[in-house]
Formats: structure tokens, sequence, C-alpha cells
């Protein structure tokens, strides 16, 4: 029993004195990876916004403060981790600011510092160059940076539109948090509007909602909406009478704001350059003519916003009895009555 014990003691000190020795050891191959290799590893962004260029991609991390971490990536997703820089200019009412990205030798990221995320969209445009060649952009971010469009778009697939699904009024369905709303735009007037929609996709009252959209086409624009007639959409302009290729809403609440990137889902690329699709957002309405009654009674005026010879001035309609005069101030004549 007692040569059992020592046996026993014996090869459990050999055991150890033996792992010991391995472990102070190393191959080849573990020697060569150095603390200083081990850093310069690429660092993952969670949840990065990603644009497909021409030749790869960017993920983007927009955060609150104003920090921005970005990965740029070749088509078969290896990390781009040399000759690789940028530039970063945001919008403000008070003017552009501007910020280098510059790369992180470390982490293997692009690293800015900018301007507090505070207004409810903000817009961004972007220059990477990757080995010389320029990737350009820009990205609508909300007030808590860009995992809001993420947190956005998972929100909105727990309640999908039917694919090829158009609103009442022909124009792009996106649910926006606990919205469904319509955008749409008249490719005459560049009037656009946003209509809320109920559970069986019928216009209701917009309410104390207050809406902005930022378009991204052949340039890029930020439109803040106002209430309609009735409250029954909140209407603007846009300046580019085209189809965007990426467009942001925010529809903000008393209490919070909901942002998205319309047909987005996490995960996804975005295209963007010349071969990215558009939204079918501008289409052909009879919005063009807005009716507003004036103060003298009997005269209704009409703005004519077609583009024909009128020069869009306004056009008298004068009321008597149960007839209407239609007058028009360029020439002077009348051209009829209707009934």
């Amino acid at each position: 029993m007692h040569a059992k014990s020592v046996l026993s003691l014996v090869a459990l000190t050999t055991l150890i004195a033996g792992s010991s020795l391995t472990a102070g050891c190393k191959t080849t191959a573990e020697a060569s990876v150095t603390e200083e290799s081990v850093e310069a590893v690429p660092v993952a962004i969670e949840d990065p916004l990603i644009e497909e260029h021409d030749g790869g991609s960017v993920g983007w991390d927009f955060a609150a403060d104003g920090t921005v971490k970005a990965i740029v990536k070749t088509p078969d997703g290896k990390p781009v981790d040399k000759d690789v820089s940028g530039t970063l200019t945001w919008k403000g009412p008070n003017g552009d600011a501007q910020a280098p990205l510059t790369l992180d030798a470390k982490t293997g990221l692009l690293v800015a510092t900018g301007p507090k995320l505070e207004a409810d969209i903000t817009e961004v445009k972007y220059n990477v160059l990757v080995v010389g060649k320029p990737w350009n952009g820009t990205l609508h971010v909300p007030a808590g940076g860009t995992k809001v469009i993420v947190e956005g778009a998972r929100k909105a697939e727990k309640r999908p539109i039917p694919a090829g699904k158009t609103g009442p009024n022909g124009g792009v369905i996106q649910v926006v948090g606990d919205d469904t709303v319509e955008v749409v735009a008249d490719k005459a007037s560049g009037q656009v509007r946003v209509y809320v929609l109920d559970a069986n996709l019928k216009p209701v009252p917009v309410g104390d909602r207050k809406i902005k959209l930022g378009f991204v086409g052949q340039g890029s624009e930020l439109v803040v909406l106002t209430p309609g007639p009735g409250g029954l959409y909140c209407v603007g302009k846009i300046a580019a009478k085209v189809n965007p290729v990426k467009l942001t809403v925010v529809v903000a609440h008393p209490t919070h704001a909901d942002v998205v990137l319309v047909g987005y889902r996490p995960g996804v690329h975005v295209v963007v350059g010349p071969s990215a699709p558009s939204l079918n957002v501008v289409v052909a309405t009879t919005w063009n003519v807005d009716v507003k009654v004036n103060a003298a009674p009997g005269v209704v005026v009409v703005h004519d916003d077609d583009d024909d010879d009128d020069d869009g001035r306004p056009v008298l309609i004068h009321v008597h009895g149960k007839h209407k005069h239609h007058k028009h101030h360029k020439h002077g004549h009348a051209h009829g009555h209707w009934k």
C-alpha cells in the first residue's frame, strides 16, 4: 500500500513537471504569433451598415457621440488594412464639419471623430480612397447612430409588406416603428407626400407626427415635410424629380423618433453607385393643381403647377350662383364655365 502511494506521488510529480516544461516551450508557428500581430487582426463591427461599391464594400458604425468606425473589404470579404483613408463631411444648420478617416493599425478599422448626432437625422457625405480609387456616398444618420437604422429594419421585418405592393397613391410602402407609411412624389411638380396607413393600407390622419425624408440619387437632399390640408398627409417638395436609390424616413412622435432606410434588411449590403436599383417613389399624379379658397366672397384661387405656357400664374375661378366661370389672369378672358 505504501509502495503504491509513493509510485503515485512520483508519477504525479513527473506529470506536473512535464506539463510545465511543455507550457514553457513554443513551436515555431506559435512563437510567430506575437502580441503585436494579434492586435493587428481587424476588429469586427457589430451590426454595421454596409454599402457596396464597385470593388468592395464599406461597413459603417456611427455612434451618437460623434465617433465613427468603418471597415473596408474586398469583394471576397477580406479586410483592406493598407492604402485606405478618407474624409467625412457632416451637413449642419451652421455649416459643414469635416473630419479625416484614418486607419487604426491595431484594429484595421478606419476611425474618425465628428460632431455629436443631435438632430433627428443628419446628412453625412463620405469619400473613401481605396488604393487610390475613390468610393463616394451619402448617409442620412439618426440621432442614435447607424444602429438605429438596423434596429428599425429588424422591427419592420416583423410586419413584412407583400412584394410589389404599392400604396393607394402608387407610392412605396414602408413600416416605420409602429406606423406604416406610403411615400410618393409627383414627377411633374416634385411634390412629395407621406401618408400614414392603417392595417388595411388606407390613409388615416397624420396627427402629431413630424416627418422628414432623406433622398439619395443623382444628388442628395433632406426634406422636412409639413402637414397637408385636413391633416391627411405630410407634404414637401423635392428638387430632383427622379426615383432615389436610397430613401431614409423619419417619423417623429412627441416622445421619440423612428427611422428606417426603405427596403433595408439587417446584414444585406446597400448597393450604391451606377448599378444601384432605384425605388419607385416618383409617379404620375393629379396633385399638380392645388385649390385654395380666397378670402374674397365668390372667388376660388387655383395654383396651377403644370409646366405649360401659363408660367405658373394663379387661375381665378369666379363663382356666380351655381356656375363657376373660369378666368385666367394671364390671358384676361373667360375660357368657359364648369357646372
